[in-house]
């Protein structure tokens, strides 16, 4: 395989997506997004990828929908899960933008109907990421629900993290169903001086990035096994769907220049 995969990740906030989330200008559309402003989430993907031995990845920026781009403000939240919504992002990206498109949502305290609106979301997007022959494809995509919100997946290898932050945190033990988790995280980095020189509005974001690069995977699994472990295993299925895709490209790719000869 020549290059990286591509994907198109569509999350909640800045929590997950780092400094990419201000608001997206239509020339920035589907253009790779520098690694610079990625965020935790884009990391930990690019981790679990490596992990498994797969290709390094490229996170594409995603086209402003009509409606953001009428008032310069970018849906966040679990509105993002919006049918509506799903289908014009995704028809937007063209299919040489993005090979594998990703949606994570906070679960909230509402798991049952963030369930449902999950695969809901995901239906929505299968039906609207096309090939190049505009068919619609139902394999290189996949959702993940952070239970109860992302920074449970943060959270996970609690050991690490005190350690990074130089502050003790209390064991977390079913992390999946503490309510207070994105408290417990804003209060270490509150107490921590990790970082200190960021400024203060993007420090927490800087240190929600830094933690994703050191984190155990397996712990993560292990702690947030409703939640991150089903994620990740879409990913990699997805992820093997685009290296079956390529690989036969390539081969045909090559079959063809041999022919000419």
């Amino acid at each position: 395989m020549s290059r990286p995969i591509r994907i198109g990740l569509i999350a909640e906030g800045e929590a997950e997506l780092g400094a990419s989330i201000p608001y997206i200008k239509p020339e920035d559309g589907g253009k790779i997004i520098d690694k610079k402003k990625e965020g935790a989430l884009h990391t930990l993907i690019r981790r679990e990828l490596k992990s498994a031995g797969l290709p390094d990845c490229d996170f594409v920026q995603r086209h402003p929908s009509i409606n953001e781009s009428r008032v310069c403000k970018l849906r966040t939240g679990h509105s993002i899960l919006d049918p509506k919504y799903l289908a014009q992002v995704v028809i937007s990206w063209k299919p040489e933008e993005v090979d594998i498109i990703l949606i994570v949502v906070d679960a909230d305290d509402k798991l049952p109907q963030r369930q449902i609106d999950l695969e809901r979301a995901l239906n929505r997007i299968r039906d609207n990421h096309l090939d190049v022959n505009d068919q619609s494809i139902n394999d290189r995509s996949a959702g993940g629900l952070a239970i109860k919100n992302f920074e449970a997946w943060l959270l996970a290898d609690i050991q690490t993290v005190s350690n990074i932050l130089g502050v003790e945190i209390e064991q977390l033990e079913n992390i999946e169903t503490l309510d207070d988790i994105k408290n417990i995280l804003e209060t270490a980095i509150a107490k921590s001086t990790y970082l200190s020189e960021v400024s203060s509005n993007q420090r927490p974001l800087q240190i929600r990035w830094k933690l994703g690069f050191e984190i155990d995977l397996d712990i993560i699994k292990t702690c947030c096994s409703t939640g991150y472990a089903p994620f990740t295993k879409g990913l990699m299925e997805a992820a093997k769907a685009v290296m079956d895709v390529l690989e036969t490209t390539s081969i045909s790719q090559s079959n063809e220049a041999e022919t000419q000869f």
